[in-house]
Order: C-alpha cells, then sequence, then structure tokens
C-alpha cells in the first residue's frame, strides 16, 4: 500500500512460528536464499549497526547503506537512512513479526518516508518499493514455511 508518507507490503500470513520468521529476518548472510528484492545483506541486527544491502529498483542492484535503529525481538527491526537534519529524504523502515499463534504469524513490512522531497520520491519510486516488500513478504513466507516443516531453523 502507498500513502503520501509510507510505502508497504501486504500483510500476509505465514505458516510457522514468529520465532523461525524472526530468526531468517536476522539471518543476513541467507538473504540471497529467498529475498529477490535484497539478494544480499551485510551487518548485525545490533541497534546503530551499518546493513550493507544490494537492492532491486527494476534496473539491476543498488547499493544502499542503512543503520539498524530499532530491535524488540522477536517482533520489530527497523533500519533507517542516516537521516542527517536538513537531509531531503528521510526513511525508515520497519518489519513486523506477530504471533497469531504457536503456529501461525503475520509478517508487514513498511517504510515510513519525510523530509523534503519524500512525496515526489514515493510518487516516482513508491511502486518499485511496493512491489518489492511484495516480493520480500512472498519469498520470507516461503522460507519460513519451507524450514518449518523441515522441522526448524
Amino acid at each position: 500500500m502507498i500513502t503520501a508518507s509510507s510505502v508497504s507490503s501486504e500483510e500476509i500470513i505465514i505458516n510457522a512460528p514468529a520465532k523461525i520468521v524472526w530468526d531468517v529476518i536476522l539471518d543476513f548472510a541467507n538473504y540471497g536464499l529467498w529475498n529477490t528484492f535484497c539478494p544480499s545483506m551485510k551487518g548485525k541486527p545490533v541497534v546503530g549497526s551499518p546493513v550493507e544491502m544490494q537492492v532491486d529498483m527494476g534496473s539491476g542492484l543498488q547499493l544502499q547503506v542503512e543503520y539498524v535503529t530499532k530491535v524488540e525481538p522477536m517482533h520489530t527491526i527497523v533500519w533507517s537512512m542516516e537521516n542527517k537534519p536538513g537531509d531531503p529524504i528521510h526513511a525508515d523502515r520497519a518489519q513486523y513479526v506477530t504471533p497469531i499463534d504457536e503456529k501461525t504469524c503475520r509478517y508487514l513490512s513498511v517504510d515510513e518516508f519525510s523530509g523534503e522531497f519524500a512525496g515526489p520520491m514515493i510518487e516516482q519510486m513508491g511502486a518499485l518499493v511496493e512491489r518489492g516488500f511484495n516480493a520480500c513478504a512472498v519469498g520470507l513466507k516461503a522460507r519460513a514455511e519451507e524450514l518449518y516443516r523441515a522441522g526448524g531453523v
């Protein structure tokens, strides 16, 4: 979904425990196994740590460096652009895992934008980001469900 200040994936149901989904999200070294939108991720899921991503915005992979700004274990991880005062665009991407029961959870990814050029950026790139986030969600679901069927991570 695209709004005036955000882009998000569709919320999906994953037929695997939240712990397995969370572990897949934090396993940066293996993003290439399931994430076609961001097939390369380097870094540590620790607040303040840089994460170096290769992101496919439709014209090949592009390097993107952001910083982990929030980790709420088993539920939320956020990485953000450097977000210096005066920057024309600020962005914070959150991924949410919400347990439904012991074997099922919900997943949602949201990028919140602000700054002077956030509106034009969403207008120009919003559909690509939404498509990428939905591809990420589908890949995460497939990977987590495969690991769960195989007996866990």
